[in-house]
């Protein structure tokens, strides 16, 4: 596992985008009582780390406050790459939505944790997993679209990580 700081700008940096997110139509419905910009920081923090250490074709840019969905978070050596995070840290499971799972799969799906509970916060780079071994988990849903719940624990340790 890798631990990566979280830095005051990247707070401000995922709350900026959530606030830009909610002022456009699809931002209208989403992440009521849920602390999404934890998500944001995972996801820009694990695409430096990714940045640092592959050739990346095509980077995370956070959320996409234009209205269009993204197809994925980043592209490395062509494969297409999903950044999930548990957004506290008491959490122990990513959620990808089925509908992306059997109509859009990535490549790759990387895990992520946001621990809230030391100063600084961390970001916690748990491991990988692919959409095939995704689907044997349960379904469950809880707010939206149904998801699989995968237990951070099954992921593939990120130090395996080769593309």
């Amino acid at each position: 596992m890798i631990e990566l700081e979280v830095k005051p700008q990247h707070e401000k940096f995922a709350k900026d985008q959530i606030n830009a997110f909610k002022k456009i139509k699809e931002g209208k419905w989403r992440y009521t009582n849920v602390e999404a910009w934890r998500g944001i920081v995972c996801e820009i923090l694990i695409a430096k780390w990714l940045n640092d250490n592959y050739e990346v074709e095509e980077n995370a840019k956070g959320l996409d406050d234009t209205g269009i969905i993204d197809d994925y978070d980043m592209k490395i050596n062509g494969k297409k790459i999903e950044i999930k995070s548990a957004t506290k840290n008491y959490f122990q499971y990513i959620m990808p939505k089925i509908h992306d799972i059997q109509d859009k799969p990535k490549d790759f799906y990387i895990g992520a944790k946001f621990n809230e509970t030391v100063k600084p916060n961390i970001v916690q780079l748990i491991g990988f997993i692919e959409p095939n071994q995704i689907k044997r988990f349960p379904i469950k849903q809880n707010k939206g679209a149904p998801y699989y719940e995968v237990p951070l624990n099954a992921l593939i340790p990120i130090k395996d990580f080769t593309l």
